[in-house]
C-alpha cells in the first residue's frame, strides 16, 4: 500500500471548476481508467509528467499552479544543487564555465523572485 504524500493539489478543483468527471479527465489525457486521477487527487500517488503537461493544455494551469507544494519542494532541491555547483565553478576562466554561471545565476535569481513576497 503506498503512503499518502503530503502534497497540496489542485487537480480535483480545476477538473470541478471544467464539469469533468474523473473518468472524463483520465480520458482526454490518454488514460483508459479512472482511478489514474481519482489517485492523484487523493494524494496516494504523484502526478506523472503526462498529466501535468496535459492539464496545462487542457486548463492552462502551470505546474506550479495545480501542484504548488510539489513546485516548491522540487525548485528548493534544484536551487540547493545549482549553488553548489555555482560555488565549484567560481574562478574557472573558460567560456563554457561563464555560461554555466550565467545560466545558475538565471535560475537562481527566478527562484529569488518567486519566493520573495512583495512588501505591502
Amino acid at each position: 500500500m503506498r503512503m499518502k504524500t503530503k502534497n497540496l493539489n489542485y487537480l480535483r478543483s480545476y477538473r470541478l471548476r471544467w464539469g469533468l468527471s474523473q473518468g472524463e479527465l483520465a480520458y482526454l489525457l490518454g488514460w483508459s481508467r479512472s482511478e489514474v486521477v481519482s489517485r492523484i487527487e487523493m494524494k496516494q500517488r504523484a502526478p506523472t509528467l503526462k498529466l501535468v503537461i496535459g492539464c496545462f493544455v487542457l486548463f492552462g494551469a502551470a505546474a506550479a499552479e495545480l501542484f504548488p507544494d510539489l513546485s516548491t519542494d522540487i525548485e528548493a532541491d534544484v536551487i540547493a544543487r545549482a549553488w553548489e555547483l555555482y560555488e565549484k565553478i567560481q574562478g574557472n576562466p573558460s567560456k563554457k564555465t561563464k555560461k554555466q554561471i550565467e545560466l545558475l545565476e538565471g535560475a537562481i535569481e527566478r527562484a529569488a523572485r518567486r519566493t520573495s513576497k512583495p512588501e505591502v
